[in-house]
């Protein structure tokens, strides 16, 4: 080794380690990269202003962290995304904008006045809705603006509170579930709100919900509820037609008239049949009377005498009774309440598709054949009795047999995955980034380290042991020894094909090989020890 930096030149040598120090730092940053800690997320979709106090946090607490995309993403080392996540929800980041009740821990509230505190409040309000909302699925972020007027004295009757919602949302649309869903949520966590004075919008401005008034809540329950009764009809007899046919072989449409109208009765009704006694007077009475004549006498004018009668008379008497008897008469009163929601009449559409046969040929288009009639009727049947067949409402069913155009491809068939499907778990950008270190490292090594070290070597040894001495002092080419001297001398016509070892493609002529064989067979004693030198030099 010494002897080959000797001879290899001061020109060489600084090439060599130069070199080596390039090669050694592509292999230290390369080995550094992907040695190191792999970033993970720690927000999203921040806003630019919680993005800066959050970097100045992290900052602060010594943790390394990388902004990408537009400045919204934040990554941290992965074994300290939990670490930063808890202390910075400790100082309240992010707060995605939205102040919540937090703003009540600051005890400097004594000079503050009643507007203020009503404020404060309001927006504490505002914004914890904003953040249950947000905590919802398909929703991404949500403003509350809350109008919550203030009962003056002397006042009859007060303005009622009102909201308004806009929704940022992460899907196309919301359905009419979940946006009812919210419009009850506001409409709870406020005191006096109702949920037909919510207004909810996206967006791109569509409206979601309206407020509208009591009269327009109740049509709209109305609506509801007559959709809901079509949809619930609708959904029995598809599942009891598609049993039948197969799925997705049947359409079913459904109206339904409804009666809303809600109907009080009172009737009283009395049985004479069944009659009670209440109370018995009964009233009797007697009377008596007579007349009688007498004549004048002495005697009767004498007092304390006795009175003899001289006459006759006569005598009447009268007997009468009375009796009243009172009866309660049975009597019925019944008071019946109709709801509104009852159907007045029904129609119900039915499409059936008929049967498709395979074709018996390769490529032959497959066979449509209709559904037999008692099949059809044994259908109409069947739809009949699911949905209450009523014919003294106006009840109509129809069921038709007719066939359905299929498209090219069946709905609903997931696509297969791709080739690089599983890639979808990884982090991409990482594997490029070091699929491409890779890449650029061993091209270097094979396009650039490996000729450069090959023609050091190859001409670092142009003087040194076991390399052909060409022009020697007498003109003559030489084979060197064990020692680095000229064992055989050979003429210059001898060698005129010369081996050119120097060369970097190492090519050698026949004519020359051929030269050096005779030469050994004329000379096999210094041949062989020319040989052992070479090899002994090579341990």
């Amino acid at each position: 080794m010494l002897d080959f930096i000797l001879k290899a030149g001061p020109t060489r040598l600084y090439a060599a380690l130069g070199i080596a120090a390039v090669i050694a730092a592509l292999l230290f940053s390369l080995v550094l990269r992907m040695g190191g800690e792999e970033k993970a997320l720690l927000f999203a979709n921040v806003d630019m202003r919680e993005a800066g106090e959050i970097t100045q946090r992290l900052e602060q607490a010594d943790i390394p962290y990388e902004l990408r995309g537009d400045g919204s993403t934040i990554m941290v080392a992965r074994s300290r995304v939990m670490e930063a996540r808890m202390m910075l929800s400790a100082d309240g980041l992010p707060s995605r904008g939205s102040i919540g009740y937090e703003i009540f821990d600051n005890p400097d509230a004594l000079g503050q006045t009643q507007f203020q505190q009503n404020i404060n409040r309001l927006r504490a309000l505002e914004g914890e809705l904003a953040r249950t909302i947000e905590s919802l699925d398909g929703i991404d972020t949500a403003r509350v603006h809350l109008v919550l007027p203030e009962r003056q004295l002397f006042q009859r009757d007060a303005e009622q509170p009102s909201a308004s919602i806009v929704l940022r949302l992460r899907r196309d649309e919301l359905n009419a579930g979940q946006v009812r869903a919210i419009r009850n949520l506001v409409a709870s966590a406020t005191p006096g709100l109702t949920t037909n004075r919510v207004t909810i919008v996206d967006e791109t401005g569509r409206l979601l919900a309206a407020a509208s008034t009591e009269e327009g809540a109740a049509a709209e329950g109305i609506d509801a509820r007559q959709v809901a009764v079509e949809e619930r009809i609708r959904r029995t007899v598809t599942d009891i037609v598609e049993g039948v046919v197969g799925a997705g072989n049947a359409r079913v449409q459904v109206t339904a008239e409804m009666d809303f109208n809600r109907v009080s009765e009172t009737s009283e009704r009395f049985d004479p049949e069944g009659r009670v006694v209440r109370s018995t007077s009964t009233t009797e009475e007697t009377s008596s009377g007579g007349s009688s004549s007498s004549g004048a006498t002495a005697g009767g004018n004498v007092p304390d005498a006795t009175a003899q009668t001289s006459g006759g008379g006569s005598q009447n008497e009268n007997n009468s009774s009375q009796e009243t008897v009172n009866y309660e008469i049975s009597r019925t009163t019944r008071t019946e309440v109709s709801e509104g929601g009852r159907i007045r009449r029904l129609s119900v559409a039915v499409a059936v598709d008929g049967v498709t046969t395979p074709g018996q040929g390769e490529g032959a288009a497959p066979q449509y054949a209709p559904r037999a009639a008692e099949e059809m009727q044994r259908l109409t049947q069947l739809v009949r009795s699911a949905v209450g067949f009523n014919e003294q409402r106006g009840d109509v069913v129809e069921v038709v047999n007719t066939q359905f155009t299929r498209p090219t491809a069946p709905e609903g068939v997931a696509e297969e995955p791709g080739m690089f499907a599983f890639l979808g778990n990884l982090d991409v950008m990482r594997i490029v980034e070091i699929v491409s270190a890779l890449v650029a490292s061993l091209a270097f090594v094979f396009f650039v380290l490996r000729p450069l070290i090959a023609g050091l070597v190859r001409g670092g040894g142009g003087g040194g042991a076991g390399a052909p001495a060409l022009g020697g002092a007498s003109g003559l080419a030489a084979l060197p020894g064990p020692g680095g001297a000229a064992a055989i001398a050979l003429p210059p016509d001898e060698i005129e094909p010369a081996i050119d070892i120097a060369q970097i493609q190492g090519r050698v002529r026949a004519s020359s090989v051929k030269r050096v064989a005779e030469v050994v067979e004329k000379h096999p004693d210094e041949s062989v020890q020319i040989i052992r030198g070479w090899l002994n030099n090579a341990l």
